[in-house]
């Protein structure tokens, strides 16, 4: 009896437990991997600080080019005096991720282990996040299938609904991971922005398993009654 009620749910729960094994194994990457994920997430964010100062740089020749030449001395001058202030400026901002980069190998050469920005922290914070949803998700997606297969539920419905779940309870956490890894690259609000599509149908499958449980377990409760 028991094994024709875990049939129809036991693909969902497969995936479920696929979920808590890729979470176990992502928390040991976090720890064992800790050095590689740092150094991957510094290069982004070298790498953004550099564009944004290509980007700002060309954005102030084209500035200069637009402008029309002034016949007036002193406005003459004021542009001259302004060139090596810009050049300074955008010299500070390659340099920043130079300095980014050379103060994490510093940190790890001393074996500090601290992270050195805001935004970095942040990086770190969503890749933990990845490892916790990956263990709570996989758990609902089991418990999930288990209350399906003990419902008057059909079986078909059963067997997509639990397999959905599962899916959703994978795919959500990816997002947190990839998100993670986006954001020294993209900023913390565009690498939200930029999982957007993966996290949003993650959470909808999950949801939908999780009503559509409830809803057949009290419609058999009450319907004993």
């Amino acid at each position: 009896m028991t094994e024709l009620m875990i049939k129809p749910v036991r693909y969902g729960i497969i995936i479920g437990l696929l979920g808590l094994l890729l979470g176990i194994g992502w928390a040991f990457w976090l720890v064992l991997g800790h050095e590689r994920i740092h150094k991957s997430l510094e290069k982004s964010a070298v790498e953004r600080i550099n564009a944004q100062a290509q980007t700002t740089a060309k954005t102030v020749q084209d500035e200069h080019s637009q402008g029309q030449p002034s016949t007036n001395e002193d406005t003459h001058q004021h542009e001259q005096e302004e060139k090596p202030l810009q050049k300074d400026e955008h010299m500070d901002m390659m340099s920043e991720g130079q300095h980014m980069m050379q103060t994490g190998e510093d940190k790890h050469q001393h074996g500090e282990g601290m992270h050195d920005s805001p935004i970095m922290e942040l990086a770190h914070k969503r890749l933990v996040r990845g490892h916790l949803h990956l263990m709570g998700l996989g758990l609902v997606s089991v418990v999930v299938s288990l209350i399906l297969g003990f419902t008057s539920a059909p079986s078909f419905f059963k067997t997509i609904t639990s397999v959905l779940t599962g899916i959703g309870g994978i795919v959500y956490p990816a997002a947190w991971i990839v998100m993670g890894y986006m954001t020294p690259r993209l900023g913390a609000a565009g690498a939200e922005a930029y999982v957007t599509l993966i996290a949003g149908p993650g959470v909808l499958l999950v949801t939908f398993g999780i009503v559509f449980a409830i809803i057949f377990l009290l419609k058999d409760i009450f319907s004993e009654k």
